[in-house]
């Protein structure tokens, strides 16, 4: 299966549409109209704005995570989704709120934007997918003692958006298939095991899908 997700088609077949929402590129799958796509792209659009609110309000509230197992996750969440955070983190964190967040993320981010699309329609029943990009090594401490821990760079998050019959999906549906891949970075799951939805996924999951309640975007 791990040689499968990561050769699930990303490129072929896609076109790159520009939200109305945020300016921002998304892959959509080249069919139906343009006002469907489109339609598709907003959609990707406002999955990117709901988690990038979810992330602002772990940001704001370390207290949520910091001492509980999850914080590494977290952090390595943050880092990889949102690339320029470093230099906007006292504008991220501060009670300013005539500053729109999500576009300041995203002119941060540059060329670094991680990458959310478009699932490709697939027979192995994939709908949603969290691609780790850029396998490394980085020595962490654990225990008193320094050991190399693999992490993915970046990340690409892929959302099947239209049904069957070609007509969008719930957007509740995809929001909680997208709270559902992130969380696999904050687990940093970047290699495909039987057990990728047991402890500590249910942990975390069962914890991001509260915080989304929190922030009032479930």
């Amino acid at each position: 299966m791990d040689k499968i997700a990561k050769n699930l088609e990303e490129n072929k077949g896609f076109v790159k549409i520009k939200s109305t929402i945020d300016s921002a590129e998304y892959k959509v799958l080249d069919t139906g109209s343009q006002q469907e796509k489109l339609e598709v792209a907003n959609i990707l659009a406002r999955i990117r704005k709901d988690l990038n609110t979810l992330l602002i309000y772990l940001c704001k509230n370390p207290e949520l995570w910091i001492n509980r197992s999850i914080a590494y996750g977290i952090i390595l969440t943050l880092y990889i989704h949102i690339p320029g955070l470093y230099d906007i983190f006292d504008i991220v964190t501060s009670d300013n709120t005539d500053i729109d967040l999500n576009e300041l993320i995203i002119k941060s981010s540059k060329d670094n934007l991680f990458n959310i699309q478009e699932m490709t329609p697939n027979k192995y029943g994939i709908i949603g997918l969290n691609k780790p990009k850029k396998l490394k090594k980085i020595k962490v401490m654990k225990n008193g003692k320094l050991v190399e821990y693999e992490i993915a760079d970046k990340r690409s998050i892929h959302l099947t958006i239209r049904n069957e019959d070609e007509k969008i999906d719930n957007y509740k549906d995809i929001l909680d298939l997208a709270i559902h891949e992130i969380t696999h970075t904050t687990c940093n799951d970047n290699h495909w095991k039987e057990d990728n939805h047991k402890h500590p996924y249910e942990y975390y999951h069962t914890s991001m899908k509260q915080w989304a309640k929190e922030c009032g975007i479930k």
